[in-house]
């Protein structure tokens, strides 16, 4: 075993290193290589991409070995575990005099949560009729496990309110791959179904008691974690009979598993967006399927282009009436009006405006909640079935608005609530005539809520295009430039991060640190063409703007590269280590969780072949993609000698949404080639996946690593 040499100091209950070098445990390479146009790229840890290679676990234990003599070195770790406690623990809410309780018809008829069972050392599913006090325990996770050391972790789950039906899907590990579950919440009975070969996401719908999932084809064994899925099928199994067999609905035309399709059911009308293949062209399509037939067919209702730029969704039905969001000919967004039997026919019902039109969503009997964002701020407009304007609403800046619907007709009051990066979730009901509305609950944090704020400014990126980030910190930040930053990123997919609460956000700010977040472009801060500037080929636009987010906050005085750790999950981590890379200069750490790194070889993995991903990085098979993914991929743009920041990878084992053999390769080459003064380092989430899975012992080490490496980076004092 090698060794890494360091000189510890204790200053202040935290550890500050004088660091030599480390020495890293060598890594066996091959001489393997891809041929790219004529042009032969080394790919000499190509052999991690086989999870049961005998060498892998061999230099896995090796890398244990080295975190576990980082997390040796946490002298504080109790203090730390302590405070993050008291911010999960010491949230108080406390409902207003004028609070109003919601006519019980109007709310779900059941609750339901998970629970750790110390006992059996597994999950458990719980539920209760929500009139009542006692929780019942519907699913013991460890029936469901295949191994003692299995981890159980709960997916989509649908409620039959008017059937008391439960359908859930449960997966093992954090695996996409899911078994699906149907339950009697009358009696807390299990239906003799399981749903097989469904993935942890899947949409449940149900009309009356029959119910609609989607499944595909069994995978291949061993390839579990490597092979994208395929043959997806749309069932319906009634549970009016005994002895029910599973129904065809629909069989997706593309078998490759390249474009897929979803679906919803609303006023027992099936909804299903998929694609169709027209002399060799694939188009896009919506199709109607009235399910009180006896016999339905799904029939095209419109049909569109295929692209990477055009959305169409239905928001609501009302008779014949169809409600549609759209960006075609509207980047920003606007509403559409289309009659159920007039295919193909589209007219304007809400136009658009220069904001971006963010969602829109079903408000009562006769209402649409229209919410638009600009500049960091909610604005909702509330129109009639008429496209009338009846009230606009402004939200405060720095704050998101959430659950903005109603689906109910008969509903008078309805409750939302307002969150912000320093504050969990705050209570309002808005009254659905008057469309008045008011908080109903105060809230305690441990910390004082009233001295932060969010600020939304506004940098240049290279290129010089003007994008907003939002920094909250303290209303009396000194701008010294020695102030502990966390900047967040994710910039991909038209996702816009707005404010979102964690409790250890609280923590950071409680210790005087600032949280930074760039509305850069590949999110949909600004509409769908905002999204595209940092898509595919523009890629690296996307890279530039969270660079540029970086120096502004440098040149600004908020913080110093000594100062600023950056921090990104999924796509977000490719984002923030391909920053790291391209300027190593800038940032003091990096913490990237299950991030892909290696692009030239995404596209051959699980979902980096499917269309969603093939339209958000294209493929290396096409000339021009492959040299724009060269360009920025991390794995690749690796140089000998250089100092890179200090870098804490996460990934689970047996994540199946971006494989771990990303972060191995990535962490095999850096450790290889980077100047070794640098920390370069993994910590492995054991049965977990992309969507987690971890027991509560293994989430709570998992964070009291992250933020002790962090605070530690940043040279915060507990």
């Amino acid at each position: 075993m090698k060794y890494f040499a360091s000189v510890l100091f204790i200053l202040s209950g935290m550890n500050i290193y004088c660091q030599k070098t480390y020495d890293y445990p060598d890594a066996p390479k091959d001489t393997t290589a891809n041929t790219y146009f004529q042009e032969t790229i080394e790919d000499p840890y190509q052999w991690m991409e086989d999870p049961d290679h005998p060498d892998l676990q061999n230099w896995l234990e090796e890398q244990e070995k080295l975190t576990k003599a980082q997390s040796s070195k946490q002298t504080r770790v109790w203090d730390l575990r302590s405070q993050i406690a008291s911010m999960y623990h010491n949230v108080r809410r406390e409902k207003t005099d004028d609070y109003v309780e919601l006519d019980s018809k109007f709310e779900a008829k059941f609750d339901t949560k998970t629970d750790w069972n110390p006992y059996t050392g597994s999950m458990d599913f719980l539920y209760k009729f929500k009139d009542k006090k006692n929780w019942k325990k519907l699913i013991n996770g460890k029936e469901l496990a295949e191994n003692n050391s299995d981890h159980i972790l709960y997916g989509s789950t649908s409620i039959n309110e008017s059937e008391n039906l439960l359908a859930i899907a449960v997966s093992l590990n954090g695996s996409d791959w899911a078994k699906g579950y149907i339950y009697d919440l009358t009696t807390g009975t299990q239906f003799p179904y399981v749903l097989e070969n469904i993935r942890t996401g899947a949409n449940f719908e149900w009309n009356g008691r029959d119910l609609y999932y989607p499944a595909y084809n069994k995978p291949e064994k061993g390839r579990e974690l490597l092979d994208k899925a395929k043959g997806q099928v749309l069932y319906k199994l009634s549970l009016k009979e005994n002895q029910a067999t599973p129904e065809t609905v629909y069989k997706n035309p593309d078998t490759t598993g390249t474009n897929g399709f979803r679906y919803d059911i609303e006023n027992e009308q099936l909804r299903l967006y998929h694609s169709i293949k027209s002399r060799g062209t694939w188009y896009r399509a919506i199709s109607i399927a009235d399910l009180n037939k006896e016999n339905f067919q799904p029939r095209r209702f419109l049909v569109y282009p295929s692209d990477d730029k055009t959305e169409l969704k239905i928001i609501h039905t009302k008779n014949d009436s169809i409600f549609l969001r759209t960006n075609i000919g509207a980047p920003n967004g606007k509403v559409l009006l289309a009659n159920l039997n007039t295919p193909n026919k589209l007219s304007e019902f809400i136009p658009e405006y220069d904001i971006n039109l963010h969602y829109v969503n079903k408000l009562g009997k006769d209402k649409l909640a229209c919410v638009y964002r600009k500049d960091g701020q909610n604005i909702a407009l509330i129109h009639n079935m008429q496209g009338e304007l009846l009230r606009k609403i402004d939200f405060p800046k720095g704050k998101k608005l959430n659950h903005f619907y109603e689906a109910s007709d008969e509903a008078e009051i309805t409750n939302f609530s307002i969150s912000s990066f320093y504050h969990p979730n705050t209570q309002y009901q808005l009254n659905l005539n008057t469309l008045e509305f008011k908080p109903t609950e105060s809230l305690s944090v441990p910390y004082d809520i009233e001295n932060l704020e969010t600020r939304y400014v506004t940098y240049t990126s290279k290129d010089g295009t003007e994008i907003d980030m939002y920094i909250t910190c303290d209303k009396n930040t000194v701008l010294d430039g020695n102030n502990p930053v966390l900047m967040y990123g994710y910039g991909g997919y038209g996702k816009t991060v707005e404010p979102f609460f964690r409790n250890t956000t609280g923590l950071l700010l409680a210790h005087g640190g600032i949280m930074a977040v760039p509305n850069i472009r590949g999110g949909g801060a600004n509409g769908s063409d905002w999204a595209a500037a940092g898509r595919r080929l523009n890629k690296q636009k996307a890279i530039e703007d969270f660079i540029a987010a970086g120096e502004y906050l440098i040149n600004n005085k908020y913080t110093s590269p000594d100062k600023l750790v950056i921090s990104g999950g999924s796509h977000g981590a490719l984002l923030v280590e391909a920053s790291a890379i391209q300027r190593p200069d800038l940032f003091k750490a990096v913490i990237a969780e299950a991030g892909p790194y290696d692009m030239l070889r995404f596209n051959l993995f699980t979902v980096g072949g499917v269309s969603l991903n093939l339209n958000e990085f294209g493929s290396p098979e096409n000339p021009e993609d492959y040299k724009n993914l060269k360009a920025y991929s991390p794995l690749h743009n690796i140089t000998k000698g250089e100092r890179y920041p200090n870098t804490l990878l996460i990934t689970g084992d047996t994540d199946d949404r971006v494989p771990p053999l990303h972060t191995y390769k990535f962490l095999a080459k850096l450790q290889e080639l980077a100047d070794p003064s640098g920390l370069y380092h993994l910590y492995v989430t054991p049965g977990s996946g992309h969507g987690g899975a971890l027991s509560p012992e293994d989430n709570t080490d998992k964070l009291l690593y992250q933020y002790y490496f962090m605070f530690d980076q940043m040279g915060i004092e507990l």
